[in-house]
């Protein structure tokens, strides 16, 4: 593990935030270009993606501090200022409204927008989980199999010790594989938001299923944690929205 990757004088560089930004990076050249390809003005699509990453972002970090909120009570400046603490769920949720209101305002449909998002979203998120593994949170449960991996005392994961799930690493796997399934049907795509509905449930079965084998603290919805509730929502609102959205063909 390497959560620090250099310092040049005052600046330090974290492998954490390294990865979160190739992950952006590399999803807004491919939107872009998908955009362009849609005929979307390049400077309105900017614009759009900048104001889905800062909620998306934002949204993320809100709520974690809800779902950490006796954290919060207790120590509030620590909750909000700290290197880590997002929950992926809330970006959706801020970035569905956010792409909502600017679908609007720039009078593109929102399904088409929700499409080309579709393919880089996957992909920034899969660069991001090699970011949480460096750092070491968002680990696994403790595992004393060939597989498991004993992080730095120091970090997230550390502190318990023992051998955890690299969950990170299966994260980012499962990510891109559905990063390279959405690219590879896009062109064969039956309607107007079917890559956005299919990612939503690929991905919300997956957060589901490994979920069983988190070990860091999520918060829970009674036998659930936050994120399988969030999951079994999204599963039943994507079958439902391609139901409807297939018979409109």
């Amino acid at each position: 593990m390497h959560p620090i990757l250099c310092k040049i004088g005052p600046l330090t560089l974290y492998t954490y935030g390294l990865f979160v930004f190739l992950g952006v990076s590399l999803s807004y050249f491919i939107c872009s270009r998908e955009a362009k390809k849609q005929k979307i003005d390049s400077d309105i699509f900017s614009n759009i993606f900048f104001w889905l990453l800062i909620m998306g972002f934002l949204g993320a970090r809100i709520i974690y501090i809800f779902v950490e909120w006796k954290g919060f009570l207790n120590d509030p400046f620590s909750l909000i200022f700290n290197n880590s603490g997002f929950v992926f769920y809330g970006g959706v949720i801020f970035g569905i409204g956010t792409l909502w209101y600017l679908s609007r305002r720039y009078k593109i449909a929102i399904l088409k927008l929700a499409d080309i998002l579709a393919l880089g979203v996957p992909l920034a998120h899969s660069l991001g989980r090699v970011g949480c593994f460096f750092y070491g949170c968002c680990y696994g449960m403790a595992s004393n199999s060939f597989f498991g991996v004993l992080f730095p005392p120091d970090s997230p994961a550390g502190y318990l010790g023992v051998k955890v799930i690299p969950i990170q690493l299966i994260s980012s796997f499962f990510l891109f594989i559905i990063f390279c399934f959405l690219m590879f049907i896009k062109r064969k795509k039956k309607f107007q938001g079917q890559l956005a509905i299919l990612y939503i449930f690929l991905y919300s079965v997956f957060r589901f299923c490994v979920e069983f084998f988190r070990g860091d603290s999520r918060g829970n919805v009674y036998y659930l944690s936050t994120s399988q509730f969030i999951s079994v929502i999204m599963i039943f609102l994507s079958i439902y929205l391609f139901k409807q959205l297939k018979h409109r063909i």
